[in-house]
């Protein structure tokens, strides 16, 4: 009976683990493929089985909504600034990145494309809002669109709005309560407890900068926690012992 009894706490504490894993996240797509691009996307799910994919949202000259981490593509080897750049400017430009020993290429992807990719792979979308033109602190009135445009994909109820912009946090909650968001943060989440479960905002945290202790007091306001960019399985595996409900990688195979 003993056995018996130690087999079923056993298991019940495997189950417990099984319950408990986090979500993994593709890192601008993946580390195969230019960051950010169709090859990216298609690779974080085809080949590291990631449940989501996470990118960066800006627009355009002419009001198109592009994906680019940066304010220009001079770190790919473009020559445009995204904001003063037409859409079909940025999609004549090849991207150049050497990832991991390995050089890829490839063309800038626009919000509908990534967001078709997620539909087809059934993965949810992570949208990381940049300070761009109507989608900042300041002004939010291009944001009507890109959630249209959300809308339009039937992703809704899966997509994740992240962003550092306090204020733009904000006005998503306010206006588009059925979005669910995540405000992106370092060490200062600390001093902003009251203030995410005011919003209903689920922490995204560097990686180094929160503690088992962390996740216990946001799980407390009925508050996931995300956390950024872990990519070695060492790092991946205590961060899932600290209990944590979503890991952005560019690497991990989980």
């Amino acid at each position: 009976m003993k056995e018996v009894i130690a087999l079923i706490l056993c298991l019940g504490g495997l189950l417990n683990c099984w319950a408990q894993k986090p979500l993994y996240v593709g890192h601008r797509g993946c580390g195969m493929g230019v960051e950010n691009t169709e090859a990216a996307y298609r690779l974080g799910v085809d080949y590291y089985h990631y449940a989501g994919l996470e990118c960066d949202v800006r627009v355009t000259k002419d009001g198109q909504y592009v994906i680019s981490h940066d304010e220009t593509t001079e770190r790919l080897g473009g020559h445009l600034t995204v904001a003063d750049a037409t859409l079909s400017e940025l999609q004549a430009e090849v991207y150049t990145q050497t990832r991991y020993e390995v050089t890829y290429t490839g063309r800038i992807c626009t919000v509908a494309e990534y967001l078709d990719i997620c539909v087809e792979k059934g993965v949810f979308p992570v949208v990381e809002l940049k300070w761009s033109t109507g989608i900042n602190n300041n002004d939010m009135s291009n944001f009507a669109g890109l959630a249209a445009l959300i809308e339009q994909k039937g992703l809704t109820d899966k997509t994740i709005i992240l962003t550092s912009m306090k204020k733009s946090q904000e006005y998503v909650r306010t206006h588009y309560p059925t979005l669910q968001c995540q405000w992106l943060c370092n060490a200062n989440w600390q001093g902003n407890e009251e203030w995410c479960r005011q919003w209903q905002l689920s922490p995204s945290i560097s990686v180094g900068n929160f503690d088992a202790e962390t996740v216990r007091t946001f799980h407390a306001m009925g508050l996931k926690v995300a956390c950024w960019t872990a990519d070695s399985p060492e790092r991946c595996h205590e961060l899932e012992q600290m209990g944590v409900d979503y890991i952005t990688t560019n690497r991990y195979f989980n």
